[in-house]
């Protein structure tokens, strides 16, 4: 249990820093682009093709289990808040396995996509050259994989934290 929390405390981690440069370097090209045609009348060539292909993907999906871990991942709080206690513990668990089952499935589905995107050697076309886009089609299920190790994470010290209330 304790080198699941190491990985996902390493992940998350990662995931915030790189998601944040992403964010700062897209910051940066869309402001000299900008500058450069405005001033100039020369605009950066594949400006936009590097930020929606390669700099937003970095921008959102690093970041995924960092913000599942925070809780701003939706939630139905109003209608657990409102509901009998009883429903309440049962809800905890049945909330995770439907996460886990979903995460599952984004995990698997965007592995076959990447892996579709990598036969199909997927590239843009940016300044006159092909540049490969398949690589960050990968980017996708790691990040699901890495929220499914959140959530079973959560599972798990659900599951511990339960069996010691036990004892009491």
């Amino acid at each position: 249990m304790q080198v699941l929390e190491k990985i996902n405390q390493i992940t998350r981690d990662v995931g915030k820093y790189v998601s944040g440069f992403a964010i700062l370097a897209m910051m940066f090209a869309i402001v000299i682009d900008v500058f450069m045609r405005n001033v100039f009348g020369i605009p950066i060539a594949g400006t936009y093709e590097v930020v929606q292909y390669f700099l937003m993907p970095l921008a959102v999906f690093p970041a995924l289990s960092f913000v599942y871990w925070i809780g701003i991942l939706p939630s139905l709080t109003e209608l657990i808040s409102k509901s009998p206690v009883w429903f309440k513990s049962f809800n905890k668990y049945l909330i995770l396995c439907i996460d886990a089952g979903v995460f599952t499935l984004l995990t698997y589905y965007g592995f076959l996509f990447a892996m579709g995107g990598m036969a199909d050697q997927m590239a843009v076309p940016i300044a006159r050259s092909l540049i490969p886009v398949w690589p960050v089609y990968f980017l996708v299920p790691i990040s699901f994989l890495f929220v499914l190790l959140e959530v079973l994470t959560r599972f798990v010290r659900k599951a511990e934290h339960k069996e010691g209330d036990v004892g009491l």
